[in-house]
């Protein structure tokens, strides 16, 4: 009997238990709709948070509207949607602002349902009114007029990175510039004059060709210096009669150029082996006899005059050559 008795007593205290989580756990998820304001005491400027929650929501769906406040001196921040510790705990809150003192009366906040779909208000759950007591900052009972602060002054601002910006293009601008006429500098430099004789060239090639008829080379000094002075002459009559650089050339490259020449190529081939003659008498000590020397100044002289140009010269320059 006694047995039994203590096994009743147990299953008793079992079974309240039970009923007491069972009551807990509904109770934790019953539905409720609240709302709540960090201070009911505040200045002027200050920022009070007003939160509105719908504890055990659940799957319902809940639409918190905008905060209407019906009065100039409360400003109404926009909501910010809040979620709570236990899932299903929805809330918003606003942030008011109060610009004049006195006691102000946030209405009630109406929470909305809607229903499954979505599309239209189940039912609405209001809060309780909220009520607030804005104080001015100034504490005295009749405050007096402070002095006016003087001007504050404001310290010069030196736009650093602008000027060093500046100053780094200005440098690169500079030294770009520098560069170029540099450059064009070297290149007029470089750039070669072209010479415009103050006479046609066959009257001054004539000229040194009558100073060599008056010559007669015997010995190897003599001789060198006749087939130079011979040289130089046709090479600066090829120069100035067809502007070719002649001059600055080699005998071989004379020779590879003779198409740009415009004139017989026969009597121009054997100008070019008077050439190599020369070029023989002037670094081979060859020595060639006084008939040939006659008859290579017998040959340079059919070839100006058979290659003759009139020239007439102008103030600026020298006019188109026309064949004598």
């Amino acid at each position: 009997m006694i047995k039994n008795t203590r096994f009743a007593a147990v299953a008793l205290i079992i079974a309240v238990v039970l009923m007491g989580c069972g009551e807990g756990k509904i109770a934790s998820k019953s539905f409720h709709v609240y709302s709540n304001l960090d201070t009911a005491d505040v200045a002027i400027g200050d920022i009070a948070r007003f939160q509105v929650w719908a504890m055990g929501a659940g799957e319902r769906n809940i639409e918190f509207p905008r905060l209407e406040v019906d009065n100039a001196n409360i400003s109404v921040g926009e909501g910010q949607n809040l979620t709570g510790e236990n899932e299903g705990d929805k809330g918003i809150e606003f942030q008011l602002t109060f610009w004049d003192t006195g006691a102000y009366d946030i209405p009630p906040y109406v929470v909305q349902i809607l229903t499954e779909d979505g599309k239209e208000v189940d039912y609405a759950i209001p809060t309780d009114p909220v009520t607030v007591t804005v104080h001015s900052l100034i504490s005295e009972a009749q405050p007096t007029l402070r002095d006016i602060k003087p001007p504050v002054p404001i310290p010069t601002i030196v736009p650093w990175k602008i000027i060093l910006s500046l100053l780094g293009i200005g440098l690169s601008m500079a030294i770009l510039f520098w560069m170029w006429r540099k450059r064009v500098k070297e290149e007029q430099l470089e750039k070669e004059e072209v010479f415009i004789p103050s006479r046609p060239p066959y009257e001054i090639a004539m000229e040194k060709l009558d100073q060599l008829k008056e010559q007669t080379p015997t010995g190897p000094d003599q001789i060198k210096n006749f087939y130079a002075v011979l040289s130089y002459l046709v090479r600066e009559y090829l120069e100035f009669q067809y502007f070719v650089r002649a001059i600055e050339m080699t005998t071989s490259e004379i020779e590879d150029a003779r198409y740009l020449v415009p004139t017989d190529q026969e009597k121009l081939h054997d100008v070019i082996t008077v050439l190599k003659r020369a070029d023989l008498a002037k670094f081979a000590r060859f020595q060639p006899d006084l008939n040939q020397s006659k008859e290579d100044l017998k040959m340079i002289e059919d070839f100006l005059k058979f290659t003759r140009l009139s020239w007439t010269t102008v103030k600026n320059g020298v006019k188109p050559m026309e064949a004598v």
